[in-house]
């Protein structure tokens, strides 16, 4: 039997396609398609975190360490970074120098080199303390104020000098005169936490008491830059108050020089 005998005819019947129906069939088109758009924006997890990560780390707050939960205050809003490393109104203010880090991602500084907070390029951060130098992972917990010098008095600076020098004289049973120049009201906040820093630096410093005993004299003085170095019986630290916290050494670079004495 022919082929054409043996199948039916299928009668295709013409549909007139309104408009109403046109308009209906682009409504569910754009439905469809407007469902597949806020799924995707809803299903994007790695463009949510750059986003939100691009946002906290335009600011200074506060990070939360995952070993240990402390937290420590990290401060981007200033030409420099500044990081507080304990809950502690009292604790070392650390100025940070922005590098790029090996492999991508921005590596922060001290003045003496060591590496304290590192951020990948996705945004997440990784912190060095001094008790886990390897690194521990570190997150944004919430928003912080910036950081800036507490405002001080003449006499407050005096009482602070005094304090420096009856802690060397304990440290090395003999007295050390402890100097400073005249600085404008606005610079004595870094005054004041100078000395700390020298104090602080002493304690660093002690445990190689020889390279101290020619240690005669302390002298603070103004520059345009910060800095320490030893000078014979001298150490002589540079402050430069306009810049706050930045325009002081770390404690650090001060008891480095403290014990640069090539005659100890």
């Amino acid at each position: 039997m022919p082929y054409e005998q043996a199948c039916p005819k299928i009668a295709l019947l013409p549909v007139r396609v309104t408009a109403g129906m046109t308009r209906f069939i682009f409504a569910i088109l754009a439905a469809a398609l407007l469902a597949d758009a806020a799924a995707a924006l809803q299903s994007n997890p790695l463009r949510d975190r750059l986003l939100r990560n691009e946002r906290q780390q335009e600011s200074s707050g506060w990070y939360q360490r995952a070993d240990s939960g402390d937290f420590f205050l990290f401060d981007r809003s200033q030409s420099v970074a500044l990081l507080r490393e304990r809950d502690d109104p009292d604790a070392e203010v650390l100025v940070l120098f922005a590098n790029r880090a090996p492999g991508g991602g921005t590596s922060f500084v001290t003045d003496t080199g060591r590496e304290v907070v590192r951020l990948n390029p996705l945004g997440g951060a990784t912190y060095f303390p001094a008790d886990a130098p390897g690194g521990v992972i570190a997150d944004y917990a919430s928003p912080a104020g910036g950081l800036a010098p507490t405002p001080r008095s003449p006499a407050e600076v005096r009482d602070m000098a005094q304090e420096v020098a009856a802690s060397f004289a304990d440290a090395l049973n003999r007295n050390i005169a402890v100097e400073y120049a005249p600085a404008p009201r606005s610079g004595l906040g870094v005054q004041y936490d100078t000395l700390i820093l020298i104090e602080i630096a002493l304690r660093e410093a002690r445990s190689e008491r020889r390279r101290l005993r020619r240690l005669e004299n302390i002298n603070i003085e103004l520059g345009a830059e910060p800095g320490a170095v030893r000078e014979g019986e001298m150490l002589r630290v540079t402050i430069a108050p306009e810049y706050g916290y930045a325009g002081r050494p770390s404690s650090a670079r001060i008891a480095r020089a403290m014990l640069d004495d090539d005659n100890a």
